[in-house]
């Protein structure tokens, strides 16, 4: 395929999955634009890509995931959640994600990589008997940061074994798009070759 000949494109793999996840419904490039905090220009090229993989479908009411795209975000949904708006953190917009099934992690590492990716903070959470904990001591959420805890429980979906991280940025892109990273750190081996091919 021609792109790979050409310039480095100016979007991450985060950018992919985060567009995936916005495509469920017909979505316009503006909107992906401002979500992602990225150019219309690299939308457009991620667009096509995404188009030339078959995974996107377009309409006058804008772009959509087609047969084989729904499939893919099925397979994206059994790795992680969509990153969802959580309230603040610190004053700033924090997101948080679920990541099923966990490998063997630290969580300094894990906030580590967060912030590397832009984000200001992280935490990284473990959900036991129903709720979010510390995994250093157990300790739940809700007994330090009550708020977070009840938003984090009415947006997302969890079980006892699974991750959830919450990262926070002074935009919400970055903060959303930390969240996808360290998901993707985590499940870099299970994410399909076709949709890493487009970032190289």
């Amino acid at each position: 395929m021609s792109w790979k000949r050409g310039a480095y494109p100016e979007f991450t793999l985060e950018d992919v999955i985060a567009t995936i996840f916005l495509l469920r419904e017909p979505i316009g490039r503006k909107a992906i634009a401002e979500t992602l905090d990225i150019g219309e220009g690299s939308v457009r090229t991620l667009l096509k890509k995404l188009n030339w993989i078959d995974v996107i479908d377009s309409a006058q009411r804008g772009h959509f995931l087609s047969k084989t795209g729904k499939k893919l975000l099925e397979r994206l949904k059994g790795l992680f959640s969509e990153a969802h708006f959580v309230g603040k953190v610190d004053g700033m917009p924090a997101y948080a994600i679920v990541v099923k099934n966990p490998p063997q992690f630290k969580s300094i590492e894990l906030r580590d990589e967060a912030i590397r990716f832009f984000a200001k903070g992280a935490m990284i959470l473990i959900v036991k008997n129903g709720e979010p904990v510390f995994p250093e001591d157990e300790r739940p959420l809700r007994d330090t940061m009550e708020e977070l805890a009840m938003n984090i429980e009415e947006v997302l979906n969890f079980s006892d074994g699974d991750l959830i991280v919450v990262t926070w940025a002074e935009n919400p892109s970055d903060a959303m798009k930390s969240a996808y990273h360290v998901a993707l750190t985590l499940k870099n081996d299970e994410i399909p070759e076709e949709l890493k091919s487009l970032v190289r």
